[in-house]
């Protein structure tokens, strides 16, 4: 009876649930990977990681400004100042007009999902 997950999140709430939910899982990968050094801020290849990372993550229905999670996710790992704020989306800018950010295509997600149901380590 005290199952509350039966009432659904809507509107708002589901987007700001969507936005923590993502940049928490983000965050925790990065801080997996030890790539929160600070030598990675200003680094091309973390900002096309961070980007992929969101652009996996959240779709066009979410709502979800992708530019905003990036810097929301580089405050939170490196602490950058506001005028980093402006290079750092200048960069999401060229990055993106490069076409450097990818989504991971459906045929890969499947390829890995059976390879590691059907090699995972026995413990």
């Amino acid at each position: 009876m005290n199952n509350l997950e039966i009432i659904a999140l809507k509107s708002n709430l589901l987007n700001n649930y969507k936005y923590i939910e993502t940049k928490t899982l983000i965050i925790e990968r990065i801080q997996k990977l030890h790539l929160n050094d600070l030598k990675f801020k200003g680094d091309s290849e973390m900002l096309v990681l961070i980007c992929n990372l969101v652009e996996h993550l959240i779709t066009k229905k979410d709502n979800i400004s992708k530019i905003d999670l990036v810097l929301d996710i580089y405050r939170h790992l490196f602490g950058i100042l506001p005028e980093e704020e402006a290079v750092i989306k200048s960069n999401i800018n060229f990055v993106h007009s490069n076409k450097m950010i990818k989504k991971v295509s459906y045929y890969k997600l499947f390829v890995t999902g059976i390879s590691e149901y059907l090699f995972k380590k026995k413990k």
